[in-house]
Formats: structure tokens, sequence, C-alpha cells
């Protein structure tokens, strides 16, 4: 509300000065503060309100970092219709009231019109300018802020990867197969660097293939396969035509470590994680299997991989949990 008055003074205030202005130079007439004054003082509020709602109704339909071209030209053809009809009609009403009469090619109009018509449009082009500068820069802020924040969720998400509890338990496995079996000890080696060197090669990407990420997630899902043995099912169900569409890096990982967190996994009673693709989505689920021990969770795997696809699509992951299924949704690129 308070903005409201500082705004509507100082329109008063700026109209009270282009009417002085009018009366100067356009009248020639002693400077007195009549009718015609108050008339133009309130005709130029107008003016100002109506463009001031045309551009906050721009920037909302049309904003300028989507196509600044685009609302540049909308934006001075909205505004100088409005301004024309406006002036019109002022000067058509300002002849009524003194000559009891409206013509619509009356020469006062000509003299009035176009002047004041130039002031708008050097008014409107000030005021454009600074509207594109501001959005400008806050295009600028905005990319800043998003890499800014894609940096901390890839660090995050490498951080994720190279935990230490990860690296320790594939090192005890390691430790108990060069015992047993020192071949599959050899594979295991040899799977564990083909993880790791995905995750540092992908480090800095922002999109990988479908077909990339399947082949890592093989690597990984063969490390859990070895530590867990028959607790663990996989099932892969993959389209053909799916494998060159897009999806961030290590997200599939992250999401396969949040099912086995989560849920119970044994020979007897073993757990289920189904990877599939339908329509133009990637589809991770897995039944849910409680836990014996209460397990802590930060939730950050989940808010990690929402955060990173909020910065290339609009539209957002689904997850679904109807207390027997466990789905996450990722719309492919």
């Amino acid at each position: 509300m308070k903005h409201s008055k500082y705004r509507l003074g100082y329109m008063i205030g700026i109209g009270l000065f282009i009417s002085i202005l009018f009366k100067v130079l356009l009248f020639k007439r002693d400077l007195v503060f009549d009718d015609e004054i108050l008339f133009i003082t309130f005709t130029t509020v107008v003016l100002w309100e109506g463009n001031f709602r045309i551009d906050d109704w721009l920037n909302k339909k049309h904003p300028w970092i989507a196509d600044p071209s685009s609302r540049l030209g909308l934006q001075l053809i909205l505004n100088l219709m409005y301004s024309s009809i406006i002036l019109t009609l002022t000067v058509l009403i300002i002849n009524y009231l003194k000559f009891n009469q409206i013509e619509v090619f009356n020469p006062k109009l000509k003299e009035v019109f176009f002047p004041a018509l130039l002031i708008i449009f050097i008014l409107l082009i000030s005021h454009t300018s600074r509207q594109f500068l501001k959005s400008w820069k806050a295009s600028l802020i905005e990319v800043e802020k998003y890499k800014t924040e894609s940096a901390n969720a890839q660090l995050h998400n490498l951080k994720n990867q190279l935990n230490p509890h990860f690296l320790f338990n594939n090192l005890s496995v390691l430790t108990s197969l060069v015992h047993k079996n020192q071949d599959k000890a050899t594979d295991f080696i040899s799977e564990l660097a083909k993880v790791y060197r995905y995750v540092l090669d992908n480090n800095n990407s922002e999109l990988v293939t479908l077909k990339e990420e399947l082949d890592f997630i093989n690597h990984y899902i063969y490390l859990q396969k070895i530590r867990f043995e028959e607790s663990l099912v996989f099932t892969i169900k993959i389209e053909e035509s799916k494998l060159l569409r897009f999806l961030l890096p290590m997200c599939l990982q992250t999401l396969v470590e949040n099912s086995i967190q989560h849920n119970e996994a044994s020979q007897a009673n073993p757990l289920h994680i189904t990877i599939y693709t339908e329509e133009n989505y990637l589809i991770i689920e897995n039944p849910i299997l409680a836990r014996s021990e209460i397990v802590q969770s930060t939730q950050m795997g989940l808010k990690n991989i929402e955060l990173r696809y909020s910065f290339i699509l609009k539209e957002k992951i689904n997850i679904l949990n109807d207390g027997k299924t466990f789905k996450v949704i990722l719309p492919l690129i």
C-alpha cells in the first residue's frame, strides 16, 4: 500500500510537470493552474499507469529473457497504440469541453498530439531500456546462481559416489574375494575401476545418454551382486529407441543405491529392483521391504536429483510411494 502511494504521488508529479510544459510550449498562454492543467495531469497519470500495466502483463506473458526482440516489438506496439488512443480521446474531450464540438482532424489535435506522442515515445524508450537492462542483469545473476548451484550439486553427487562407506564396503568384499577366488577378485577390481572411471569422466557432464548410464549401472550392479549375491534381483527392460535419449549422469546409480539402502534384502526374500522405460520416461521401482533396523535418511540423494533436474527441465521428477511400491519416474531428455 505504501509503495502504491509513492507511485501515485510520483505519477501526479510527473503529470503536473508535463502539463505545465505543454501549457508553456504549445498553448502559448500565461501559466495558470486551470482545468487544462488538471485534465492533462489526470491524462498523464492514466497514460503512465496504463503503460505500466501493459509492461507488467508482458513481463508475465513475454519476459525479456525468453525472446528480447519479440518483447521489444510487442512493447512498443502496445504502448504506442494505448498512448495514441488515450491522447486522441484527451484532445477530443478538451475540444468538446472548450468549443462544444468534436473534430477528429482538428488542427489543435495535430499540434498537441504529435509532440505529446514524441515525449511519451522518449519516456517509453527510457523505461524499456531500464527494463531490458534490469532483466539482463537478473539473467546474468540467474546464470551465475545456476552455475554455483549446479557445481554444488555435482560436487555433492561426486561425494556421494566416492563416499568412504562405498569404498570401504567394496574393499571388504575385495579382501574376501582375494582369499576365496582370485579370478573373481580380478574381475571385481576391473569393474570397480570402471565405476570410478565413469564417475571421474562424467563429473562435469550435464547430460549423458541412457546407453552410457546403463553401461555404467551394469558395472555397479556387478559390484552389488558380488556383495549381496542372490539377495538382489535386477530386471532391466529398456526400449531400443530410448537408448540415445539423455538424462543426468549417475542419477540411476543414486536411485539403485537408495533402494538397497532403505530395504531389507535376503536370499529368502530378495529385493527386486526394476528399471524400465515407458513413453518418454525412465522408471526405477522396487517393492518396499521394511528393514528390521531403522535407517537414518537425509533424503539428500533424491533431493540432489530433483535439484539437478530443475536446472535442465521445467518438468519435475515424480516420486511415488503407495506403501507397497516405491517408484521414481525420470523424464528422458
